[in-house]
């Protein structure tokens, strides 16, 4: 079998970043003898999580009921409140958050007059920008746009949306007359890695993306190699690909955005195994 990579996958410079961000707070606990938290997951990806259970990190959801501490923020984020709530109850905060995701809720919270927030509805991210901007309206859909009243609005876009729900809701927006003015675009890095998928998903016979059933733009780059009429696959590890996949001359690979390299050699490794 012949096994095709997208020139680009994988880590993020935001998850990066995040990682990094999240060993000095870890390293910083441990000088202090204090303990370390995670608030919900630092991104993700089952993997992920269990490197921070290793270390003695405990994820949790609220200030209350713990010993205060350093807690790390995860890369989308928390709302105003929530993190207004963690420094008052005498919290070290160490804000792992995408520095995207922070302009982003900047924008929504400056913004005058009405304001969306284009996204998934109880995505931790779009949760994070409805804390910035609390009179926000979200649109998850199209059909949402029929609700608003006419007129102009600033909207703020979920860093990972699908660019083709993205692209039906401007059209629905211009066929019902409302003026809709993005304050942002689709983070640049997922944009990347459609990209690298587009530009090799004519050679591939099929189509793995190595990452978490909860990624957005994993499920994005499966959902993408997928409308390109290719079988298409989302696996966290080497055991998760199914055996069909086998069958295929040549199999396009590429991986999300949270995605540990170690997880996609070794899904490599086996496609290039065959077996």
């Amino acid at each position: 079998m012949k096994v095709i990579t997208a020139e680009v996958y994988g880590f993020c410079n935001g998850v990066k970043g995040a990682l990094a961000k999240a060993d000095e707070a870890i390293a910083l606990a441990a000088r202090l003898s204090l303990p370390c938290y995670l608030y919900g997951s630092i991104v993700h990806n089952r993997e992920v999580a269990r490197s921070f259970e290793a270390k003695g990190v405990r994820t949790i959801l609220s200030p209350e009921g713990v010993e205060k501490g350093v807690v790390i923020i995860r890369t989308h984020g928390i709302s105003d409140d929530l993190r207004k709530a963690f420094i008052d109850n005498g919290f070290i905060v160490a804000d792992a958050t995408c520095p995207v995701v922070l302009r982003n809720a900047e924008k929504a919270r400056s913004a005058s007059g009405p304001v969306l927030i284009i996204g998934k509805k109880g995505h931790s991210e779009i949760i994070t920008l409805e804390g910035a901007r609390k009179d926000a309206a979200v649109i998850e859909s199209p059909d949402d746009l029929g609700s608003l009243d006419e007129g102009s609005y600033s909207a703020v876009i979920q860093t990972t949306l699908s660019l083709s729900l993205l692209q039906e809701i401007r059209e629905e927006a211009r066929r019902i007359g409302l003026e809709i003015n993005e304050l942002n675009t689709i983070c640049g890095a997922s944009e990347s890695r459609r990209r690298a998928l587009a530009a090799i998903i004519d050679e591939a016979d099929a189509f793995v993306t190595v990452g978490d059933s909860s990624s957005a733009n994993s499920k994005e780059l499966r959902d993408m190699a997928a409308s390109y009429g290719k079988p298409s696959y989302l696996v966290l590890s080497p055991e998760d690909l199914p055996s069909s996949i086998f069958s295929f001359g040549c199999v396009g690979l590429t991986a999300g955005a949270s995605t540990p390299s170690s997880l996609f050699e070794s899904v490599k490794k086996r496609l290039e195994e065959g077996r």
